[in-house]
């Protein structure tokens, strides 16, 4: 991933914010990150650009993940979606409605969604995996999580927790009526 643009929302924009907010001094970064006053400086004015090793120290001194200075735009420390503006999508041709009940903030690691499953219906295909962990818990009907080789099937108020490393799904297990759950996902610190 490229770092953010120079200017006011850019990488060196954002790291003097963060220095500034933490009423840190340019000598205090070095102290902290082994990264030169100057550098820190010339980083903040957009005139160069730090290797990706030298932005992970300052965003330590800095007390931040680096991933908050690569975000593509920047993100609000605090989100918050409202009933009105979760975002909709349908998914496997209307086997699955998902509401976003998050959005992005800086580094996040957290997915949480509410998802309506049609009758005998998958929110996927096929069984995946990805790194981090998953949790479901039924809010009514029915709904059968394989992961790992163990099949559960959880009731309205059930819930279910497994790393998502292992092949995993989950299905509603009636062909009557609607199954609706709250998904949970977390992806795994790369840093």
């Amino acid at each position: 991933m490229t770092p953010p643009p120079a200017g006011e929302f850019g990488l060196g924009a954002r790291i003097k914010r963060a220095r500034q907010e933490r009423r840190l001094t340019l000598k205090m970064v070095e102290a902290a990150s082994g990264v030169s006053a100057t550098h820190v400086s010339e980083i903040e004015r957009g005139e160069t650009t730090p290797t990706v090793g030298a932005l992970a120290r300052i965003a330590r001194a800095l007390g931040r993940r680096t991933a908050f200075f690569l975000e593509e735009v920047e993100l609000a420390e605090v989100s918050l979606v409202t009933a009105e503006n979760r975002v909709l999508e349908s998914r496997a041709a209307g086997a699955a409605r998902v509401e976003r009940l998050t959005t992005s903030i800086p580094g996040g690691r957290l997915q949480v969604a509410r998802v309506v499953l049609a009758p005998g219906r998958s929110h996927r295909g096929a069984r995946h995996e990805h790194d981090g962990a998953e949790a479901v818990i039924a809010l009514s009907g029915r709904v059968r999580v394989d992961a790992g080789g163990q099949s559960m099937e959880l009731a309205e108020g059930d819930a279910a927790h497994y790393d998502a490393t292992l092949a995993h799904a989950y299905t509603n297990a009636s062909r009557e009526v609607e199954a609706v759950l709250v998904w949970i996902a977390t992806r795994r610190e790369v840093e």
